[in-house]
């Protein structure tokens, strides 16, 4: 799997589709994160089983799953990691050296461009 193809898998809480669109609050990191994002490591989980884990296993509000790949990751300044404590699959998009509020927004925008042009990776049906 080339770092283009490896994908990381981010849940959509249903307040963060504004007009049938994924917002950037969903790669937005808030307060309790710390700066670390959570997302699904494809490798580990594809898209639909991270959904059903999310929701149903950690009882989570979502509407779908969109994901963003590692060079998209790393093509906006950014880094991800493996973080297996909560689960195995689970990893962090790493927002702590950015600093400022306004440059997390900026690639969290960047991220969520991204992933909406991929597109729903699985969507409730």
């Amino acid at each position: 799997m080339t770092n283009e193809q490896h994908l990381l898998h981010r849940q959509v809480n249903p307040s963060w589709v504004q007009e049938g669109r994924v917002s950037s609050q969903a790669f937005n990191p808030t307060p309790k994160d710390s700066g670390l994002l959570s997302v699904y490591d494809d490798a580990l989980m594809k898209p639909e089983a991270s959904f059903h884990h999310y929701t149903t296993t950690l009882g989570f509000k979502a509407v779908g799953t969109v994901s963003v790949s590692e060079d998209e990751v790393g093509g906006v300044g950014l880094s991800w990691r493996p973080d297996p404590e909560p689960f195995p699959a689970h990893a962090v998009i790493d927002y702590t050296t950015l600093g400022s509020a306004s440059k997390v927004k900026a690639k969290a925008q960047a991220l969520a461009e991204r992933a909406r042009a991929r597109g729903w990776t699985y969507e409730q049906p």
